[in-house]
């Protein structure tokens, strides 16, 4: 198809790990790749930058957090930039006791509080698995280690993303909670005056830190970048295979990261420097997943 219409721009908004092979067919045609498919960046994402590179492609951000950090670079000489700040919702359970965890059903965590998603994408925003891929896909997208990458809790999702630069000043992208933004700015140049504009008069936003204890899978991006290894693919070959199953009722809640918690675990040692590499480590990442449902 690519080849029949070739179009100035691909938007890939397919859903998971399946969505990589269609990112590298566009970049391969040396066509611009509005990306949304997180996990191309996650599992791929050497592979596909040095594709896109060899091909004069442009991969764009479409996501509303890398959106907005794009947004706030393109403005700042990067040595001014101290780290990168990502916002999270914190999802249905942010204020949920941890000894009610056991006891969540899908149904709970598909229960959103500031965002219409699709389940998937709203079951990993409950466990925080959503913010831990955007926390890899950020290092690989902006080049920025773990230890220059904040998140913090954000319940409004009004705040998108910041950037601090090392002067102490803190640039911030503030929009209302909808994607229309994101999406168009990936698509065109210039004024969009797509979303509706802030009524600061009745705006009232909060922060507070992360509760790794509570949402260790946040913490297991970090440790994910520190290994430099593949198991970025296993992270989220395993959660995929927990989150279908959790959406089926076949595990429990914490059950669903344990899974990924464990498959991580295993031995992930290489580089996804080639297409067959990422695949063979996708597929291995899901049987392991498989044997501890």
């Amino acid at each position: 198809m690519l080849d029949d219409h070739r179009p100035d721009i691909v938007l890939n908004a397919i859903s998971g790990f399946a969505g990589l092979r269609a990112s590298l067919a566009t970049v391969e045609r040396g066509i611009d790749l509005a990306l949304a498919n997180k996990e191309s960046v996650v599992c791929g994402g050497s592979l596909l930058f040095k594709t896109a590179r060899a091909h004069s492609s442009r991969i764009i951000p479409v996501d509303s957090e890398h959106s907005a950090i794009a947004a706030l670079l393109a403005g700042h000489e990067r040595s001014a930039v101290e780290s990168l700040i990502l916002t999270a919702s914190g999802g249905p359970f942010r204020l949920l006791e941890a000894e009610q965890f056991a006891r969540i059903k899908a149904r709970d965590a598909l229960a959103h509080p500031t965002w219409t998603m699709g389940q998937k994408i709203t079951i990993d925003s409950a466990t925080l698995a959503n913010k831990a891929l955007e926390v890899i896909e950020a290092a690989a997208l902006f080049g920025f280690d773990s230890d220059h990458i904040e998140v913090v809790i954000h319940p409004q999702s009004i705040v998108h993303s910041m950037i601090r630069c090392h002067d102490g000043a803190v640039y911030a992208q503030l929009s209302k909670p909808d994607m229309s933004l994101a999406i168009v700015s990936s698509l065109l140049d210039g004024p969009k005056g797509v979303v509706d504009r802030l009524d600061f008069s009745s705006l009232s936003l909060t922060f507070e830190a992360p509760d790794r204890v509570r949402f260790p899978l946040l913490s297991l991006a970090y440790d994910i970048l520190r290994r430099n290894d593949l198991s970025a693919i296993a992270f989220n070959a395993a959660d995929e295979v927990a989150v279908a199953a959790f959406l089926q009722d076949q595990i429990g809640y914490l059950e669903m990261i344990d899974v990924v918690r464990r498959t991580v675990e295993q031995e992930w040692s290489g580089a996804p420097d080639s297409l067959d590499t990422i695949i063979e480590s996708d597929r291995r990442a899901r049987e392991v997943a498989l044997r501890l449902l």
